[in-house]
């Protein structure tokens, strides 16, 4: 176990640095100076000599890879810089939007492994028409995008019906419509695996002998299948979470929900480079953190694949 921890550990490492590299590489070389775009802000004409000294003190005019080489030495110490925007640090600014954003994430997993778990077993335990009909409209969710299933609930939520309201302060009540947007989609996505994992159990040895003892379907469900696929589950759940917590973005922007969304969104239109870095480093821990927890869950809940590593 502890071998197979340390592998994935090394095997992520080059992943990271990889994606260290490209996330700072693309937002360097975007068109743009930060520095005229944030005096102009300030309604302050910018002069070659005030851009010249900005630019010293965030270490902008030095080369490509001297400035990459010692922002990845900050960022291993989680100092990501300052936003050249609002002049806290980086980390600072993500910490305020990041628990909005977790909580929306969270809750809209909840609600999308509910929704997965009744389109699958539905579509195992129904019958045939019942079952197509089930796999067609998982379809279509999967198949909607984010922003026109946001746009759709907002006519018939708050527009027509009135249970919500267009603009919140970020309550409870708040959550529901861009939680739901979210749960839709992933838990129609998921509900297909779902499926397709209790369909390959259900022609297991052991589904047949519960079957020929009377235990009920229900049962076999609960009892037999579900302990075998909770591991592989596991794996998609944080994927899923991973998912949604980078794809949020314009779901928050859509509803106003103060997570990093709106973070985000103001640093590309101010050009916020530190910020930008930050957030997509962060949004790459994120997977490799959920993938490496799915990991051990699934290494855990899986004795043959115990057995395996323990052989090794």
């Amino acid at each position: 176990m502890l071998k197979f921890l340390l592998t994935r550990l090394a095997m992520t490492l080059p992943t990271l640095l990889g994606m260290s590299f490209v996330a700072f590489a693309i937002v360097a070389l975007a068109p743009g100076d930060p520095v005229q775009m944030e005096l102009r802000a300030m309604g302050i004409v910018p002069k070659p000599e005030d851009i010249a000294a900005i630019k010293a003190e965030y270490g902008l005019d030095k080369p490509f890879f001297i400035r990459y080489a010692h922002w990845l030495v900050r960022a291993l110490q989680f100092d990501f810089g300052t936003s050249v925007a609002t002049g806290r640090s980086v980390i600072a600014e993500i910490g305020l939007y990041l628990p909005a954003t977790l909580m929306l994430s969270l809750t809209s997993l909840v609600g999308a492994i509910g929704i997965s778990l009744a389109l699958g077993t539905l579509a195992v335990m129904a019958d045939r028409y019942t079952a197509n009909c089930v796999r067609a409209v998982s379809i279509v969710l999967v198949s909607i995008p984010s922003f026109w299933l946001a746009l759709l609930l907002i006519h018939v939520f708050v527009l027509n019906l009135g249970w919500s309201r267009l603009v919140g302060n970020g309550s409870a009540i708040d959550l529901i419509l861009p939680a739901l947007t979210l749960s839709i989609g992933a838990g129609a996505a998921m509900g297909r695996f779902v499926y397709e994992r209790v369909r390959a159990e259900a022609c297991e040895d052991y589904v047949r002998l519960a079957i020929a003892k009377g235990v009920s379907p229900l049962g076999i469900l609960l009892g037999h299948v579900g302990p075998r696929i909770i591991g592989s589950m596991t794996t998609v759940w944080s994927n899923t979470l991973g998912g949604l917590l980078g794809g949020a973005v314009i779901v928050e922007s859509i509803f106003g929900w103060p997570g990093l969304g709106q973070l985000i969104l103001q640093a590309i239109g101010q050009r916020d480079f530190p910020i930008i870095q930050g957030y997509l480093v962060l949004m790459g821990l994120v997977f490799f953190v959920t993938s490496f927890l799915a990991d051990i869950v699934l290494v855990t809940a899986d004795p043959q694949l115990r057995r395996g590593l323990a052989d090794e």
